[in-house]
């Protein structure tokens, strides 16, 4: 199949671009997402960064483990992706490829629970944490589970063509994702598991067919259909303790990621880049590129308990670590690149950050 458009080819229309309704503006997709479908493109042997500067998706991003894009840029992403790759089958290497891992603390809980009704309840309760713009439903009928996934709007492109490889390209990576999050929680057979989708079957789909469940195309709905005796199977690595941490955390990153911090912690922390041997931008520097005063970007974090200096707290101790822990720099030399003058100022930063010095992080990485 031979995609017509070009890769920098994506519009949202300009209902979108005005109002935004469906807040396709607003980071909510996790960067683990990301990860893997660049993952996917460079074993095709395209360019990374390239992908992400087409995108607009700044490479600073790839950094940061709780940062998150806009839908319209995931939208782009998959676009370009799509295009470059000449569509074959991208959603359904996706889905095969998605580890539980991608998921964050909702994957560990996954892992972690007692069964896999468990699991099923919990990925449909913390679900829109994730992925905002789908439902998913679970019920049972006679002897059979059902997972219903429906879109909370439609694709919006000014191109009918592109709405429909991107929405098909979506669902794809999203229910064969469901389907090996089960088999990587169970080791079992698959075979009587089925899928039902509204589109007609792609020319990739026999290339696929044998790593994939049954799938009954131009349905009515799209679901996930099989046996519910399966619900109370135990997944490998089901662990009480490790299920009720993995929740808690759950929690904590659903309350974190609320629509408010999603709009102002992650713009500020994707502001803070650090400029080497000078430090990061000030909070007045940020609230300018923001395009607000900084008594109003100081009031807006004060409102969701957080701070300009705990945001950027939070970037150096993830950028200290990572030079500690990735490069042969001396201490002196890391206090340095990230703006201290005295590497004794550093050593107590990192030491309220960690509860350790440097030094001592450094020694107990290495044992």
């Amino acid at each position: 199949m031979e995609l017509r458009h070009n890769a920098n080819h994506f519009r949202p229309t300009h209902r979108t671009k005005m109002k935004d309704p469906y807040g396709l503006s607003k980071a909510s997709i996790p960067i683990s997402y990301v990860h893997l479908l660049l993952e996917i493109m460079v074993e095709k042997g395209f360019s990374a960064p390239d992908i992400l500067q087409k995108s607009k998706i700044p490479l600073t991003l790839l950094n940061q483990l709780d940062a998150r894009i806009t839908p319209l840029q995931w939208s782009k992403l998959a676009w370009i992706s799509l295009t470059l790759a000449q569509d074959f089958g991208l959603g359904y290497e996706y889905g095969l490829k998605l580890r539980l891992t991608a998921h964050g603390p909702m994957g560990y809980a996954l892992m972690s629970s007692p069964s896999l009704r468990h699991a099923i309840e919990l990925a449909v309760q913390f679900f829109n944490m994730r992925l905002k713009d789908y439902r998913i439903d679970f019920y049972e009928e006679e002897n059979l589970s059902v997972i219903d996934i429906q879109e909370t709007h439609p694709v919006i492109s000014n191109d009918k063509e592109q709405t429909e490889i991107l929405r098909r390209f979506f669902y794809e990576c999203l229910m064969i994702g469901i389907i090996q999050t089960g088999r990587s929680l169970i080791e079992k057979d698959f075979s009587q598991v089925e899928l039902r989708v509204d589109w007609p079957e792609p020319r990739y789909h026999q290339k696929f067919q044998q790593q994939l469940p049954l799938i009954h195309f131009n349905q009515n709905k799209n679901q996930i259909r099989y046996i519910s005796s399966r619900l109370d199977l135990s997944p490998q690595m089901a662990d009480p303790t490790a299920f009720q941490q993995a929740l808690a955390q759950c929690e904590a990153e659903q309350i974190r990621f609320s629509e408010q911090i999603q709009d102002i912690c992650l713009r500020v922390k994707t502001e803070l880049v650090l400029i080497p041997q000078k430090g990061y931008p000030s909070l007045d520097d940020v609230a300018e590129r923001l395009h607000m005063s900084s008594r109003t970007l100081r009031r807006h974090l004060n409102e969701i308990n957080s701070s300009y200096l705990l945001l950027l707290d939070e970037v150096k101790y993830k950028e200290a670590e990572k030079l500690l822990l990735n490069s042969n720099m001396e201490i002196q030399d890391i206090a340095n690149y990230l703006g201290y003058i005295q590497p004794a100022n550093f050593a107590r930063a990192f030491r309220k950050w960690s509860g350790v010095t440097p030094i001592q992080f450094r020694k107990q990485a290495i044992q």
